[in-house]
């Protein structure tokens, strides 16, 4: 096909399609809904708070349970990082969360919440009334998580996500609350506050703190070249880390203030949940064997909360089919069907050692992998020929 008959054939695809969502959208009606809105009295605050709430698909039906994304300034970020929780999940990234976004209200409002007391000249001449961070805390560990863990089906799994100041109010959590939250996303937080009080803060509390299992993710940009200097001198203080604590820190200079929350939010999200899934289950089993895969999958499941899961069953397909790949036959079929309760071995996947094996001229072996198959699925017809042809009666399949 000439590239302009392609193009004149991709157009009408896609003009097909436009006119299917077009003629969707005016026969539908009904709006899309991403949340809810409550309104939570606090004594502390003495005011009410505006929350913005996203359930996983399919809550209202199910009994699962879920652990939960507070997210700060909720009015700003709630819309983009509840589709990116959605569209992660859906593709077992992460798992399904409640995504919690916590309104601030106007400037001052805002100001007062997320921040330590100054004594900077410059913070009280710009950002005056601040200094409310201890009380917002409070509202936070007292009334809000309560809140959520009473009406929601939540697990004891919980993440805190700012930007700006509310990454230097994530942070200060951190340091002054360490236990109230597990995971942490810091997107270029203000660390210059209060003459980078919180960074010294910081350097004492990992310097004594020996262990604390938490998730940590923060991100930066600037308009120079260099990392800021509060920056690099947080990261410094994380050289030793506390046992437990695992963290990372990305330098967007391709991002700036304004734009950098999202990228932090997806990433940070990924980061933070990394040991949910496994990008190379091969390298893993060759340290340690199928063992060592749902090993890794019980210890994540309890670190985040979930401490009855186990290794997903597309996972170990995975491996199989890598070492089929690699040519590791004997390994493969001892995977495949090494637990056939949790782990029913795919047909498709019996069917495909089968044929490796007769590939490779061991007759015996495809015979048996082809009755498995067949087994599985009495409408192989692939297997009944094969296996035919092999001198094998198919009405007289023996018991495997």
């Amino acid at each position: 096909m000439t590239t302009g008959r392609f193009f004149a054939a991709l157009a009408f695809l896609w003009a097909a399609q436009f006119s299917k969502i077009d003629a969707w959208a005016q026969s539908q009606g009904s709006p899309v809904v991403i949340g809810e809105t409550v309104q939570l009295r606090s004594d502390t605050l003495k005011e009410s708070r505006s929350l913005l709430i996203s359930k996983p698909a399919g809550y209202g039906n199910g009994t699962d349970r879920y652990p939960v994304l507070y997210l700060l300034d909720g009015e700003t970020h709630f819309r983009y990082t509840a589709a990116i929780v959605d569209f992660l999940a859906a593709n077992d990234r992460i798992p399904q969360m409640l995504v919690v976004g916590i309104a601030s209200g106007d400037s001052r409002k805002r100001t007062h919440d997320l921040t330590p007391p100054s004594t900077a000249e410059s913070d009280n001449r710009f950002s005056p009334g601040n200094g409310g961070a201890d009380a917002f805390l409070s509202f936070l560990a007292g009334e809000l998580i309560p809140y959520v863990d009473q009406t929601y089906r939540t697990r004891p799994y919980r993440l805190l996500a700012g930007h700006s100041l509310g990454g230097l109010f994530a942070i200060y959590a951190l340091i002054t609350k360490p236990k109230l939250f597990n995971g942490y996303i810091a997107a270029d937080p203000s660390l210059y506050w209060n003459n980078q009080a919180v960074v010294a803060q910081a350097e004492s509390f990992f310097l004594h703190t020996k262990s604390l299992q938490a998730d940590f993710y923060m991100t930066a940009t600037d308009l120079s070249d260099k990392v800021p200097s509060e920056v690099a001198k947080f990261n410094t203080a994380l050289t030793t880390p506390p046992v437990g604590f695992r963290w990372k820190f990305a330098w967007m200079q391709q991002e700036n203030h304004m734009s950098i929350p999202l990228p932090s939010i997806y990433r940070g999200l990924e980061t933070v949940f990394e040991e949910w899934r496994l990008a190379d289950p091969l390298e893993l089993f060759d340290q340690g064997g199928i063992e060592a895969i749902h090993r890794r999958f019980r210890e994540a499941g309890k670190r985040f909360g979930y401490p009855e899961r186990t290794t997903p069953p597309f996972t170990v397909s995975l491996v199989v089919a890598a070492l089929m790949s690699a040519g590791r036959l004997e390994e493969a079929s001892k995977v495949l069907l090494h637990d056939t309760t949790a782990y029913p071995a795919p047909w498709n996947q019996l069917d495909a050692l089968a044929r490796a094996y007769e590939k490779r001229g061991d007759t015996e072996q495809a015979i048996r992998y082809y009755l498995l198959s067949l087994k599985q699925n009495l409408r192989n017809e692939f297997a009944k020929k094969k296996l035919t042809e092999m001198g094998i009666k198919i009405p007289e399949l023996p018991q495997v």
